[in-house]
């Protein structure tokens, strides 16, 4: 069933107080789904060209362990490497061929790093742990059912709200500044 509603609350710009946080892109929770969503690109684009359709996965569970690091003006030296750790669930074998699960996940999270830090050298820097393992049968099964619907074993629901509020626009728009390519060089 779908349902689709509109609540009946005052704007947030006619409230005496509005409260926005902005984790900017080197926030671990931001640097989580980063990675976790670039792996699952690069899972469903494997799925889809071996296999021609996206099979069964969940890479929703990230971990990031900070590193350890001298830090210093202009520069620093990293002692300790960052531990990234990517958990979920995925069809790993088809047919009795292997899904490179692993090679797909480093591949992703180290160009995904090389695309956001200028100063993070993901061949140095992280060291990346894999823990996927093979979907209960169940949902195996539920995926391998050909039918025009996709089905699902759980509940989902999304909220949406637009536009920005003019203290959001400018929150959004700094941190965009502040991690310009012009302000950075």
């Amino acid at each position: 069933m779908i349902v689709v509603d509109q609540l009946n609350f005052p704007k947030v710009e006619a409230l005496e107080v509005e409260i926005v946080e902005r984790k900017g892109i080197g926030h671990p929770d931001t640097m989580c789904d980063g990675i976790a969503e670039a792996t699952s690109v690069a899972l469903c684009r494997y799925y889809e060209r071996e296999f021609g359709r996206v099979l069964h996965y969940n890479l929703d569970k990230a971990l990031l362990v900070g590193g350890r690091t001298i830090s210093r003006f202009g520069g620093g030296e990293m002692l300790d490497p960052i531990l990234f750790t990517l958990v979920g669930r995925a069809t790993l074998d088809v047919a009795n061929r292997r899904v490179p699960i692993e090679e797909l996940y480093r591949e992703a999270a180290r160009a995904w790093i090389a695309g956001h830090f200028r100063h993070l050298d993901p061949e140095q820097h992280v060291h990346f742990q894999c823990v996927i393992r093979p979907g209960s049968a169940d949902l195996v099964d539920l995926f391998q059912r050909a039918t025009t619907t996709p089905l699902a074993n759980d509940t989902s629901f999304g909220v949406g709200y637009a536009p920005l509020t003019r203290l959001e626009r400018v929150v959004y728009e700094t941190e965009r500044f502040l991690n310009s390519e012009p302000l950075k060089a």
